[in-house]
């Protein structure tokens, strides 16, 4: 499995080799930082394991994988093992062996749980009822950053006046407490992402080390991407890593969760505005 996308790069030259390599090696740095910090983030696990396989690295691969079995097993993901089980039954690494029975234990058919999907709305309708929530959710976060001595009241205020002015109909506009800091403080803007981070724990992401376009956005709808900054950059076992400027709005996380798996992650809103700005040509 690839995990970057390599479409515009020769089919099987030692070109397109070497650049998908050294793509992957920035990854692989990046995600074994966050390792050290993070020691369960399952999505982590899950990146580090194909990468490994994918490198070749089968010794660092095992432990990867025996940790993202124990992990499993205590989340207690049974379609998550049962993926995973062919190779730890062909592997000859004693701790896999030894979460085998584990695993087995675990293994039964789930009962049906999908719950039925709401009637779906017209893509004007869901833009127009999300405006409000959306100016609630940042108005909220930017009430949170106050409480929290982060930003004072005239800093405040700016927020909740920018908010204000939003349309509620037509083009989607981008909708963000974090924008509007940026373009005004950008030593501000960055304390109020560390503290997003550590709150929601949704770690900060480089977007620009990723080829992202119209494929991977079209993961979520155009309206919550062009509304919210919502970012999908690649994908591992099934779960789509998204970056957002609000990991807090329990109903955005909704919204996006809706497509499908996801792990949150952090972004600059200048980060999500080259790549609305590449995809779709301007950013309101």
């Amino acid at each position: 499995m690839s995990l970057f996308n390599t479409e515009n790069q020769t089919s099987g030259s030692p070109e397109a080799a070497k650049s998908e390599n050294w793509r992957l090696e920035e990854g692989v740095a990046y995600f074994e930082q966050m390792l050290e910090v993070m020691s369960e983030d399952r999505t982590t696990l899950e990146f580090l394991d194909a990468a490994y396989q994918q490198l070749g690295r089968k010794e660092k691969d095992k432990d990867v994988l025996t940790r993202l079995v124990r992990l499993l097993i205590k989340e207690r993901d049974v379609e998550a093992l049962k993926a995973l089980l062919p190779r730890m039954e062909a592997s000859d690494h004693p701790p896999l062996k030894a979460l085998l029975l584990k695993t087995n234990a675990l293994i039964a058919p789930p009962p049906d749980l999908t719950p039925e999907r709401p009637k779906k709305l017209s893509e004007g309708e869901i833009i127009a009822a999300a405006v409000n929530d959306a100016v609630e959710a940042e108005t909220a976060l930017a009430e949170s950053w106050r409480a929290a001595g982060i930003i004072d009241d005239e800093a405040l205020d700016r927020v909740q006046e920018s908010l204000s002015f939003v349309p509620a109909n037509g083009r989607p506009f981008l909708i963000s407490a974090l924008q509007i800091l940026e373009k005004e403080n950008v030593t501000l803007c960055e304390q109020c992402m560390e503290n997003l981070a550590d709150v929601s724990g949704a770690p900060p992401v480089p977007l620009g080390a990723y080829d992202i376009g119209e494929k991977q956005l079209s993961r979520c709808p155009q309206w919550l991407v062009r509304q919210r900054g919502v970012i999908p950059f690649a994908e591992i076992g099934g779960t789509a890593l998204v970056a957002v400027l609000n990991p807090l709005d329990a109903k955005l996380k909704g919204e996006i969760e809706a497509g499908g798996p996801c792990r949150l992650f952090t972004a600059t809103p200048s980060a999500v505005e080259a790549i609305l700005e590449k995809v779709y040509g301007s950013v309101e």
